[in-house]
């Protein structure tokens, strides 16, 4: 078994859509806002344990201003990997006080049905739910849920009604239950156990501290590519935001904090081929591929 990899939660929606109060209540815990109140570039994480399986899957966060201008940036070929790597998608939609679809909110569910075909293909098996969440007096009008349900399913989404509890007629969950439901069956890599086929470098001869620190260098880098793919300066832009030193230390800090083990596995997984082939060598052989190994992806790195 190779390494285990965990693809993404990614929540979007309009800044007062309370993705956050979403992200509490799904994972117990949240990330703080910006100091301008902005949640764009915001990363977390989820830890699933159920009967069959335990998970921690990364979330990120991003807001839509403009959709149109979002979607631009995401369908920008450099951005195939960012989608790729997202397992679900939880568009968080504010309800208006008539708790009518909007046309704004139709634009986003086509805008991330049409991003999401053209990166990841027609009918990849991702996670699409489009949440109503509660506030601004906003509710679902009687006789309106077939509306949401059928304008969402036309773009590949289905609908969930935040604000509701139980099940409904057919005796199926409703509300965050359905939410935590309907990720729950996503197959997420089992990332929190460990067996024998997680990657330990000290397997792989490389006991040397400062193979170790370049090794974690390098993939820093990484972290500070991927986190411009992913669009977080495009998405503070969008916002109007200036952001000051401190600003861009705690974004930089947030980002690389959950890039880099997504780099680092991507890494791993190199080096996993490297154990397979060196499995029957002597002891002093398997460091020696290992450390060359280690320089191949540094140099990779540095020519990239």
């Amino acid at each position: 078994m190779g390494i285990k990899h965990s693809r993404r939660i990614l929540a979007v929606g309009t800044p007062d859509s309370g993705v956050l109060n979403l992200i509490k209540d799904l994972t117990e815990s949240s990330p703080a806002p910006h100091e301008n109140g902005s949640t764009a570039g915001l990363t977390h994480e989820w830890h699933i344990k159920t009967a069959y399986y335990e998970a921690k899957v990364p979330i990120w966060i991003d807001e839509i201003t403009e959709v149109e201008a979002w979607k631009t940036e995401f369908l920008k070929p450099e951005a195939k990997e960012v989608v790729e790597a997202v397992g679900a998608w939880v568009y968080c939609i504010k309800l208006p006080r008539n708790g009518e679809i909007s046309p704004e909110c139709e634009g986003v569910l086509k805008a991330i049905q049409e991003l999401s075909e053209d990166h990841a293909g027609y009918g990849a098996d991702t996670v699409m739910l489009a949440v109503a969440m509660p506030g601004n007096n906003g509710k679902i009008m009687e006789g309106k849920q077939d509306d949401w349900d059928d304008v969402c399913m036309q773009y590949g989404f289905e609908f969930v009604d935040y604000a509701a509890k139980g099940a409904n007629e057919y005796g199926e969950k409703v509300g965050l239950d359905r939410l935590k439901e309907a990720l729950e069956a996503n197959e997420w890599a089992d990332t929190a156990s460990s067996d024998d086929g997680e990657l330990d470098l000290r397997e792989l001869g490389i006991n040397d501290e400062d193979d170790e620190n370049d090794l974690r260098s390098f993939a820093h880098d990484e972290a500070e590519m991927t986190a411009e793919l992913f669009g977080v300066k495009s998405a503070l832009a969008n916002n109007d935001f200036e952001p000051d030193a401190d600003d861009l230390v705690t974004l930089k800090d947030e980002v690389d904090e959950a890039k880099e083990v997504e780099s680092l596995d991507r890494m791993m997984g190199k080096l996993l081929a490297v154990k397979e082939q060196s499995a029957n060598l002597p002891e002093a052989q398997r460091k020696k591929m290992a450390a060359k190994a280690v320089r191949e992806l540094l140099d990779e790195g540095k020519s990239t």
